[in-house]
């Protein structure tokens, strides 16, 4: 008796990409499928194949921050059949741990989003600016949440305490959500985050982490007007194992460019308020290098090290 055997649509792909003789590219999504990073790769992965000619399919290798799926990304043959769609948090791990891969073991092809942060605190709180802020926290104390040592979150929040000198308490949390409740509650009255959790939890943005005003917030100053030039944003890119052949390099950071400009992408980012910022090879190596420097500096004044 024969027996059947069902497909994913993924498997499906790539059995027609074999026969058409077109190459399969694996990307790999270093946390599990349904989360903000997997379902930006997977709006963005049909469009980077139709730029190629070929066929992209998603592989979720979740597990110890992203660092498994990181790990995996550096270690695959360089052949350009295998890619990693990466966040943020893959050139932050390698600052608080010991893990398989450095910054140095990965080609960079592009940087495909960036979303800045906001510094928030709740609705109802007397401060409205970064000027009641700074004289909160050196009249007294003022308590900042994140959702978890070495986040993101953190990273900004701790380097705007840094620069202001303000008398500031880290209080970590096990994610996003505890943390907002614990704002919501009184327990924290600050926290760093992008403007999705700011309106998902109708707080109040003091200002934005970034270099201009945002177009969608034009009455929330930046970090710069206020004094302290400070940049944080949650940004995704493209990434390769080391030594992949220029050429490959040449023509997946072009594809990037054109899946950019991709209508149904585009419409994707704007409906989850993630924000497009395309980099090329050596620009997005030369900012994940130059952040991730910063960010040892701000973990080390944090009092957060390996």
């Amino acid at each position: 008796m024969t027996q059947c055997k069902f497909l994913t649509a993924a498997a499906v792909a790539a059995l027609i990409s074999q026969a058409a003789g077109a190459q399969t590219i694996e990307m790999i999504v270093p946390f599990s499928a349904g989360g903000g990073t997997d379902t930006v790769a997977r709006a963005f992965a049909p469009a980077f194949g139709k730029a190629l000619k070929e066929t992209v399919v998603i592989k979720n290798l979740d597990g110890a921050s992203g660092t498994i799926g990181a790990t995996e990304v550096a270690r695959a043959r360089p052949d350009g059949a295998t890619l990693g769609y990466l966040p943020i948090g893959v050139a932050i791990q390698p600052l608080l741990r010991e893990t398989a891969y450095d910054l140095d073991g990965f080609t960079y092809v592009c940087q495909t989003t960036s979303t800045p942060m906001f510094l928030m605190t709740q609705a109802d709180s007397p401060m409205n600016t970064i000027e009641d802020v700074i004289e909160t926290g050196k009249s007294g104390r003022v308590m900042y949440g994140s959702s978890g040592p070495g986040t993101l979150p953190h990273l900004a929040a701790a380097a705007f305490a840094a620069a202001t000198g303000i008398n500031a308490v880290h209080l970590p949390f096990k994610g996003s959500g505890p943390a907002m409740n614990a704002i919501a509650g009184g327990e924290i009255q600050l926290m760093a985050e992008t403007g999705t959790v700011l309106e998902a939890n109708g707080l109040k943005p003091l200002a934005v982490f970034a270099a201009e005003r945002l177009p969608e917030y034009p009455d929330v100053p930046t970090m710069s007007e206020a004094g302290f030039p400070l940049e944080f944003s949650v940004w995704q890119g493209v990434f390769g194992p080391s030594d992949m052949k220029p050429e490959d390099v040449e023509r997946f950071s072009t594809a990037c460019e054109t899946a950019s400009e991709d209508p149904d992408f585009q419409t994707h980012l704007e409906r989850t308020g993630t924000g497009l910022e395309y980099k090329g090879p050596e620009a997005f190596r030369d900012f994940v290098r130059d952040g991730a420097s910063k960010n040892a500096d701000t973990l080390v004044a944090a009092g957060v090290t390996k």
